[in-house]
């Protein structure tokens, strides 16, 4: 079929599409780079001891899209409401201080595994199927409303409170 010379330049040129590959992944050509997240992305920070604070996008009704940024890697800093929901790093010691700040990224009627698993723990944060142990998003109000839960604490015995500053939003989520 092919010449004996031929069949080798074949071969080695198929060979070379995933070698290419791989060495332009090493150079960090063709990984998802953990700076060029931007502002209205929605996704879900992955584990730290697995690598660093990576933010995965998603699109924003994707089930896994619990959070929304809010500020993209940026020199200034997360509103103070918004700290427990934010990441901040340096590229070298000598570098400035970057903040990516996100928010709560849900509707009513969807609910998460723990709204409380902020600061350390915000890569544990997902969306999750509605059911025991879970909490149900009851109110979602466009506004920094330090009395969200007021109505809901008078149904459900555990609520929590989500208070977004920058821009203001405001949850609160009960327990299934």
């Amino acid at each position: 079929m092919f010449g004996g010379k031929r069949k080798w330049v074949l071969l080695g040129l198929v060979a070379l599409v995933p070698i290419s590959a791989v060495g332009l992944m090493a150079w960090g050509l063709l990984s998802p780079r953990s700076d060029t997240e931007r502002t209205g992305d929605c996704g879900y920070y992955t584990d730290p001891t697995r690598g660093g604070w990576d933010f995965h996008r998603r699109a924003c009704a994707d089930p896994d899209a619990a959070l929304i940024i809010t500020s993209a890697w940026s020199t200034q800093k997360c509103a103070t409401g918004d700290m427990d929901f934010s990441r901040s790093r340096r590229k070298y010691t000598s570098s400035p201080m970057k903040y990516l700040c996100t928010h709560l990224n849900a509707k009513v009627g969807e609910c998460v595994n723990d709204p409380g698993n902020v600061k350390l723990h915000l890569d544990r944060l997902r969306k999750v199927p509605c059911g025991a142990g879970a909490f149900e998003v009851d109110t979602r109000v466009e506004a920094e409303d330090r009395n969200v839960c007021d109505a809901t604490r008078k149904r459900f015995r555990e609520t929590k409170a989500v208070i977004h500053t920058s821009p203001a939003v405001s949850f609160c989520l009960h327990k299934i």
